[in-house]
């Protein structure tokens, strides 16, 4: 029993992190200050369900078919498919879809810095508009639009989605105590395995022992 639940916690704890979520150190600075150059990130793979909002992790060349030879992006989503997203001549923010676009996350409260040209563009439906919370140190759509319709990226170059810091902390946290269990399930079976090999060879205290007769028959 304890042998046939420890080998699914373990197999748990150790594959379903790596199929389900991927883990990235932070290593640029176009995210600040949401993250910071060291911070470690847990990715959902699961690029269906992407939101506005959400940061993602996204493939190199995500914005000129695979040209760019630089690593994976990761920036975030504040438009997508179907979204107009724009920049007006000396406004203080982003409109979407016609309306200010409120944008707490960006550094020094900024969301226009960076922005040398005002833009407009509406997304194409299964892709989105990519910016760094760093508006002022971020390599983002603003400045992709000659490589990509808009500057947009494919939803499916999208490698995954981070969780908030917090679901991240307890996903690993889940995970982790699987494998431990696990582990320890495991070793309690081989344990008590070994012992009952240990009874099983051991001689009876009280088997017989067959004994010759004192006298011959009568014959």
């Amino acid at each position: 029993m304890t042998l046939t639940a420890g080998v699914p916690m373990a197999a748990g704890g150790a594959l379903a992190p790596r199929l389900l979520y991927r883990a990235a150190s932070y290593s640029g600075a176009a995210m600040a200050p949401t993250y910071a150059r060291g911070d470690l990130l847990l990715f959902r793979q699961d690029p269906a369900g992407v939101r506005r909002g959400d940061v993602v992790l996204v493939a190199a060349g995500a914005w000129d078919d695979g040209e760019d030879p630089g690593g994976p992006v990761v920036e975030r989503v504040v438009a997508v498919g179907g979204d107009t997203i724009a920049c007006q001549p000396g406004a203080a923010r982003l409109t979407l879809n016609g309306e200010p676009l409120d944008e707490p996350y960006v550094k020094d409260g900024a969301p226009t810095a960076g922005s040398h040209e005002p833009f407009s563009v509406t997304v194409p439906q299964g892709r989105v508009f990519l910016l760094g919370d760093n508006r002022a140190n971020a390599r983002d759509s603003r400045y992709r639009m000659r490589a990509a319709p808009g500057g947009t990226a494919p939803v499916a170059r999208v490698r995954g989605v981070a969780l908030p810091r917090g679901e991240a902390l307890r996903t690993a946290s889940l995970f982790g105590a699987l494998l431990i269990a696990g582990a320890l399930s495991l070793l309690a079976s081989a344990v008590l395995g070994a012992v009952w090999l240990v009874v099983r060879r051991r001689p009876a205290p009280w088997e017989p022992v067959p004994v010759s007769p004192a006298w011959p028959p009568n014959s």
